[in-house]
């Protein structure tokens, strides 16, 4: 059994909450009722349009009248008038009716189209809607992964010294050098502490070394892309094959759909397999003319960062996939990331309390217990060193706590957590 203390205290502010009111747009027909939409000849017909599109997508929320906003984007589509972003939206708007009528390999292929249409590094206004649809095709989720902690560090890693030899600097020419590296999730912060793909640092500290007295003055252009994981594979596509394509996985949110198995240096089905052990993973797959393609998997998002230290740490290439071992225990970011994530129901408890005594503040410890399948057992609030004494905000802190989940990993952990109560913070 493991005890974490969480020593960093988790401060809750407490403000005023308010209610934002929605104006909606043009009234929507009753359900059954035609809608038609005409679509003037005037100079400027874009508001037509967008309300045209916006009674289509209305009509795919309602979960009627498929054939009829087939109708309606199919004329938006064809309009000369029709604006960039407005074609974006009808084309996305179209997914959605594919998938309505059932043929969800066309929905997901519309999508990959739209997505594929615009260059990566050049944000559009649909871009997270068309990113989170896919998702929501593939995998029945548009939940994407939160960013870890910033930090940062100097040196370039062993591995981005092995990388150096896959870009070479020009002898003739122009002595400059251009390097893209996509990364489909993972943690910027994270490779910059590790300084994983420091690729610029990498290739000069190696050429002073084979000619220290050397006057080379050599124009390095790196260009990253760190994305929000794979639903941006279908954009990057164009660039890949000339890029160091870095791919991230694990066997939640960022599990990478079999679909895009070419892309990856292992089938998906591998990979899950080998992280079902419970062990990191490492592979790298040679592309001939091209930068390698670069796997770092985890079963938890969280043991990712570990996965690609050890990875930062390699001095070459592996010729074959690498098992990583990783501690099964829950990391302390893990656990903080649930108990944040049930802020709300802790301010619910607090803002009661306020209610009876306004200048009430305080450190509340909380203990628990997180079992083996993630649930959680023993909660209570350590009284004798609490600093903030009241019978009913520690019941209902309790509760809150109590209806925590947290990933299973086989065995149970103990945790000591603070939480601090201050109002006007």
């Amino acid at each position: 059994m493991n005890t974490i203390h969480h020593r960093a205290a988790a401060v809750i502010p407490l403000g005023l909450l308010s209610l934002a009111s929605c104006v909606g747009g043009p009234e929507t027909a009753a359900p059954g009722a035609e809608v038609r939409v005409e679509i003037s000849a005037g100079t400027d017909r874009r508001p037509d349009i967008s309300l045209a599109i916006e009674q289509a997508e209305r009509r795919l929320d309602a979960g009627r009248e498929i054939a009829a906003a087939r109708q309606a984007l199919t004329e938006v589509l064809a309009d000369p008038a029709l604006a960039p972003d407005q074609r974006d939206q009808a084309r996305l708007a179209m997914s959605r009716v594919l998938d309505a009528e059932g043929d969800r390999e066309a929905a997901i292929a519309a999508v990959e189209s739209l997505l594929g249409d615009h260059p990566v590094g050049e944000p559009w206004s649909f871009q997270k809607a068309a990113e989170g649809r896919l998702r929501l095709l593939v995998t029945g989720s548009e939940e994407m992964p939160r960013p870890e902690e910033p930090s940062d560090a100097r040196l370039a890693s062993p591995f981005a010294r092995a990388l150096a030899r896959y870009f070479p600097v020009p002898e003739s020419g122009p002595r400059e050098l251009t390097i893209r590296v996509f990364a489909f999730g993972g943690s910027r912060p994270v490779s910059e502490r590790l300084r994983t793909f420091a690729l610029p640092p990498a290739i000069r500290a190696l050429r002073k070394e084979a000619c220290p007295r050397c006057d080379d003055h050599v124009a390095i252009h790196h260009l990253s892309y760190g994305t929000d994981g794979w639903a941006q594979i279908p954009a990057a596509r164009p660039l890949l094959g000339s890029s160091l394509a870095v791919f991230y996985f694990d066997l939640g949110n960022q599990r990478i759909p079999a679909r895009y198995d070419a892309e990856l240096p292992l089938p998906s089905a591998d990979i899950v397999a080998r992280l079902e052990k419970g062990e990191g993973l490492i592979a790298v797959r040679e592309r001939g003319g091209a930068p390698p393609a670069i796997l770092i998997a985890a079963p938890r998002q969280a043991q990712l960062p570990a996965v690609e230290e050890a990875l930062a740490a390699m001095t070459e290439l592996p010729a074959g996939p690498v098992a990583v071992p990783l501690p099964s225990e829950l990391e302390p970011a893990e656990i903080q990331a649930v108990v944040r994530g049930s802020f709300g129901r802790y301010r619910v408890c607090y803002e009661e309390l306020v209610a009876r005594s306004p200048a009430a503040a305080g450190s509340v410890p909380l203990t628990f217990a997180i079992l083996g399948d993630g649930t959680v057992a023993d909660a209570a609030v350590d009284t004798a060193r609490s600093t903030l004494r009241d019978a009913t905000l520690e019941k209902c802190m309790v509760a809150a706590t109590r209806a925590l989940a947290f990933p299973g990993i086989g065995k149970k952990t103990t945790v000591v957590y603070p939480i601090v109560f201050s109002p006007g913070d």
